[in-house]
């Protein structure tokens, strides 16, 4: 007769639990991630943003959140003229988070001290405006931030535990009404429990709480949009899970056997002391690296002061040395702490942009020669091209570190950047700004369409080291190794025509006046204008004795400057005949001439000089 009843009650349960769950639908909570407040000195002066995307994304990907998108955060925020970082107290939280439309707003600091960085959280209920809970994780290297907000998000989430319920029972089966749509994922724990009795308050007779009396641990190992199918791991065999249990998600301690919770628990202790000991040690040894540090700069600061005098008394020299056989200095520049790698000049021929060995970037006043602004670059190697836009409001940037990053220079911040499986060779910016072409000497160059983020590859049969787009933006030229130069569609990326005449490595390729002819410097000596209408050599530059490296060409195409090894030769672009040339005592690693054709800038090693064109 039990056995009946049993049967029966489980029927039922299993019917009505399935009709109510079957209208039913997952919502997931609203969260808004501010950005975090830097506090100390950080070599990326976004890591606050930085951090509060690392956890918008992985609170998003546990798929139990609903975050907000941070451009609507950013529009109201500017609407009600509140600032959208920094560690808020929980009333502003809480104000804010209602303006947003969330229950819960994530907020803290990132800081940095003495080589340790720690991320400060605050979780804040917005209803309520009380917190949550706040907590801190510290590790010994910016590489660790990312693991700490990792570990940050996990313990986020257990404040946000699922809660469900069984809805079908097969076997040793068990179906519940939580899926992929909620953020369940196999390998997922869940605690099986039926209400008891309420927990009442002994005078007033208030209701505390409602016991929860547990039933068995559920193991998830099949997930569906909306269900998930999980084997039972622990079961009281007299009081087997029905339909109509209540299920809640569980973390790793959160188990039935008390003495296996303890055990788990203990372990999660010594853990803990072991990583407070690493920490310890970790201080210890950043500690002595900070003095030995500081040592060495005392040490650098006295060789600084002794070469100082050193330095001044070599000015004059210096000076000498930058002179040019038939030309004068316009601008000597400072001597810069880093070879320079990648040069280019703004299209109104004001600035000045070089990058150096270390991934730095500077933005200086052409005439003045005076450092305007500087960018953070490219954080591993050298920066090996530059390029501004056609209205120099922007440039890009391509490092050994295999990133391209185009930048705002009014705003001095990073537009957009992409990774590349190869270090790039070269780069050149279409004057429109939408699209950029990037050299490599691996198995392809490729096409970066910024508006659209898209980037195209280019199968490269070998090595690219010189890349040009037409004035008109509708031809891609790449030429290198193979010493042929490809004409490409740079609409479309499709191959229109392949120019043979150089005997040596092809090192640039420039446009000369419009999309008709194209300029080529090679190893073998020569300067070629080519007239890629006809596919044909329009005229051959003769007179350089080594291989031609560096070329130049004004905005209108009439004049023309090569370099190789320690001769520049100006040549009038329009008739092919030579101007006039110049001895370079030093050589020179880089040259560029401004888009009026009047002024060249010349680097080598550390330094920079801007010479008046006759």
């Amino acid at each position: 007769m039990i056995t009946f009843v049993r049967a029966l009650l489980m029927s039922l349960l299993l019917v009505t639990w399935t009709a109510l769950c079957g209208a039913a639908d997952y919502h997931k909570t609203k969260v808004a991630v501010l950005d975090f407040q830097q506090q100390g000195t950080f070599s990326n002066q976004d890591v606050g943003k930085i951090v509060a995307e690392w956890f918008t994304t992985s609170l998003v990907e546990a798929g139990r959140f609903e975050v907000i998108e941070r451009r609507l955060m950013q529009q109201i925020l500017q609407e009600q003229k509140m600032g959208s970082s920094g560690l808020l107290d929980p009333a502003s939280a809480s104000r804010l988070g209602k303006l947003l439309g969330v229950k819960t707003v994530v907020t803290g600091t990132v800081q940095s001290y003495e080589r340790t960085y720690e991320l400060n959280v605050r979780l804040i209920n917005v209803e309520t405006g009380a917190i949550i809970t706040a907590d801190r994780v510290r590790a010994g290297s910016t590489t660790s931030l990312n693991d700490l907000v990792a570990k940050m998000s996990a313990r986020i989430i257990r404040h946000f535990p699922l809660d469900g319920y069984v809805v079908k029972r097969e076997a040793d089966r068990v179906m519940i009404d939580l899926g992929r749509q909620a953020g369940v994922r196999p390998g997922m724990q869940f605690s099986v429990y039926v209400e008891g009795e309420p927990v009442r308050h002994p005078k007033t007779g208030e209701v505390l709480s409602i016991e929860r009396v547990p039933k068995g641990l559920l193991k998830i190992e099949s997930v569906w949009e909306k269900t998930a199918l999980a084997s039972v791991l622990q079961e009281n065999p007299a009081d087997l899970i029905l339909a109509g249990y209540q299920v809640r998600s569980s973390q790793s301690d959160e188990v039935l056997n008390p003495v296996e919770a303890a055990k788990l628990r203990e372990e999660e202790r010594k853990r803990e002391e072991a990583e407070r000991k690493a920490q310890e040690k970790r201080d210890k040894e950043a500690r002595k690296y900070q003095e030995k540090l500081e040592k060495e700069a005392r040490e650098r600061e006295e060789e600084r002061l002794e070469a100082l005098e050193k330095e001044r008394k070599q000015e004059a020299e210096r000076l000498a040395q930058a002179a040019i056989s038939g030309l004068t200095p316009l601008t000597v520049f400072p001597a810069q702490r880093e070879n320079l790698r990648s040069l280019a000049v703004s299209p109104d021929n004001s600035q000045l942009a070089t990058g150096d060995d270390d991934g730095q970037i500077v933005i200086w006043d052409l005439a003045k020669g005076l450092q305007t602004e500087t960018l953070p670059g490219h954080l591993k190697g050298a920066v090996v091209a530059l390029e501004f836009s056609g209205d120099g409001r922007q440039l890009v940037s391509a490092g050994k570190d295999k990133r391209v990053v185009l930048w705002d220079l009014g705003r001095r911040q990073q537009l957009a950047a992409i990774e590349l499986k190869d270090v790039p060779s070269d780069l050149h910016m279409a004057r429109s700004g939408r699209l950029v072409a990037i050299g490599s000497k691996g198995s392809e160059s490729w096409l970066w369409e910024v508006k659209t983020n898209r980037l195209r590859a280019i199968k490269n049969t070998d090595d690219v080291l010189a890349v040009a787009i037409s004035p008109d933006g509708r031809l891609l030229a790449t030429a290198g190794q193979g010493r042929q130069i490809v004409v490409w569609d740079a609409v479309n990326g499709r191959q229109l025509k392949s120019l043979s005449g150089h005997s040596g490595d092809v090192r640039s390729l420039a446009f000369v006046g419009d999309s008709r002819y194209l300029a080529s410097a090679s190893e073998d000596k020569l300067v070629l204008i080519w007239d890629l209408q006809r596919a044909t050599q329009h005229q051959i530059l003769r007179g350089h004795a080594d291989e031609v490296i560096h070329l130049a060409v004004s905005a209108n195409g009439q004049r023309i400057v090569s370099g190789a090894a320690k001769m520049l030769i100006a040549w009038d672009g329009m008739q092919g005949r030579e101007l006039r040339r110049y001895r370079l005592e030093k050589g020179g690693d880089l040259v560029a001439m401004t888009p009026d054709g009047q002024t060249l800038v010349v680097a080598r090693g550390k330094q920079l000089h801007a010479y008046r064109l006759e």
